[in-house]
């Protein structure tokens, strides 16, 4: 997986950016791996997956994370329920036309993927 750890200017701090289907993964480990032991935990359950096949979940605010001997699913829940009524108008008489979904963002990354990209960034956080 192809990724870069920049200087964000607009968030005044630095961001994991990848392409499009990684999304997801990149703005979890940006927004909520920003302390040794979220990074260590997030490291452990790696090991745990590749050595004894356990699965581990996190939920990170509206991030939910799977972590297994697959490799790491990250999940970014929407909330659509405010814009339903707006997006079902622009339909007109036709309000089944249109149904608000909140699973989100998906992305997946193998186990070798997400390990180097996590220590690439907390050596950016040190």
């Amino acid at each position: 997986m192809d990724y870069e750890i920049a200087f964000d200017q607009e968030s005044n701090a630095y961001r994991v950016f990848t392409d499009v289907e990684f999304t997801a993964i990149a703005e979890w480990i940006s927004d909520y791996l920003n302390e040794k032991e979220t990074v260590q935990r997030v490291l452990q359950a790696v090991n745990l997956a590749e050595a004894e096949g356990e699965e581990t979940l996190f939920k990170h605010g509206n991030f939910d994370i799977v972590i297994s001997k697959e490799g790491a699913a990250v999940s970014r829940r929407v909330d659509m329920s405010q814009m339903e009524d707006e997006i079902k108008a622009m339909f007109d008489t036709q309000n089944s036309f249109y149904q608000a979904s909140n699973d989100g963002i998906q992305a997946e990354c193998g186990l070798d993927d997400l390990i180097d990209m996590v220590e690439n960034w907390y050596e950016i956080l040190q």
